[in-house]
């Protein structure tokens, strides 16, 4: 079984019969895929001296290949510390997508990448002794629209936000909405849109505590990308309809990228092109480590592969 396949029958009856034949555009568009995440290190000269998995033996044999050819290939920026191209160091976060090319052939390749500052991880709590982390102070999760309850609609939003030296939300953006469920277009805007405004709303209230040590802190704002996760019970089973676990494959109707309007372009966040959905939901706020600023290409490279690509489904 295709892992997208499960959102065809059964559950998506009622959406497939209001969208007529709008809904064969969301079925082309629908792609699989995992959070990986790790660590790598890079060589002074930019090129990757090494790299580790998080939870390898969870991860399909597929994608643990697909890591391994891709990663030695990386370049990136050389790591200055104080004027001279060092060693460094970074948990990394990659997103691996699987994509139908048509009924005979699939595609699977890392779409995005992020590179965060080992302190800000929450599976490292140790690193963040003596207040070197961004941290949440007050985060209530964002009301879910009624409606969409009853449409049985989950996914994903990915907020870009900013926080200032006082710990509130100085601007915020929503970057990409995904959604597990089909129909048309008209209904899955209606959807998103839906999403991105209660997650907005809720986001104005929520508070962090700046960083008190390390290297982020005295900074005047702080730019962190953060993962809001809806998701609902199957009607009559124990089944949640939202993101899967760490190792399993996330189906789903991606929407469009939105630019942050109030970003200064070419800063940096860590991130690869688009990559905000690499951005891990730890449970802390993803602080980028802006150093590491990737120059290879991400994508795949267009060569399709026979069948159902090995360990999706």
């Amino acid at each position: 079984m295709k892992p997208w396949s499960w959102l065809l029958p059964g559950l998506l009856l009622p959406a497939l019969a209001l969208a007529h034949g709008g809904v064969d555009a969301a079925k082309r568009s629908v792609e699989a895929s995992m959070l990986v995440t790790g660590e790598i290190a890079v060589n002074p000269d930019g090129s990757v001296y090494g790299y580790s998995l998080d939870q390898r033996d969870k991860l399909p044999p597929v994608v643990v290949k697909l890591i391994g050819q891709t990663l030695p290939r990386w370049k990136f920026t050389p790591v200055m510390v104080d004027g001279k191209a060092m060693l460094a160091k970074a948990t990394m976060s990659l997103r691996v997508v699987a994509k139908q090319l048509d009924g005979k052939h699939d595609a699977i390749s890392v779409e995005s990448a992020a590179f965060g500052i080992e302190t800000a991880q929450a599976h490292t709590p140790s690193a963040c002794a003596d207040g070197a982390c961004l941290t949440y102070l007050a985060r209530r999760p964002p009301d879910y629209p009624r409606d969409l309850v009853e449409e049985l609609v989950s996914g994903t939003v990915y907020l870009a936000v900013e926080v200032n030296r006082q710990g509130k939300v100085a601007q915020a953006a929503v970057e990409r909405v995904n959604l597990r469920r089909l129909a048309d277009e008209t209904m899955l805007t209606r959807w998103r849109r839906e999403l991105g405004r209660v997650t907005m709303k809720a986001a104005r209230t929520w508070t962090f505590q700046p960083p008190r040590s390390g290297p982020e802190a005295g900074k005047d704002h702080w730019v962190v990308t953060i993962p809001v996760n809806f998701s609902i019970g199957a009607p009559g089973t124990r089944q949640s309809i939202g993101a899967p676990g760490y190792g399993q494959w996330d189906a789903y109707v991606p929407g469009p990228a939105h630019s942050i309007p109030w970003e200064v372009a070419g800063n940096g966040r860590g991130v690869s092109k688009g990559g905000f959905d690499a951005v891990p939901d730890s449970g802390a706020p993803f602080v980028a480590d802006t150093r590491f600023v990737l120059l290879t290409p991400l994508g795949g490279d267009g060569k399709p592969k026979s069948g159902a690509v090995p360990g999706v489904g």
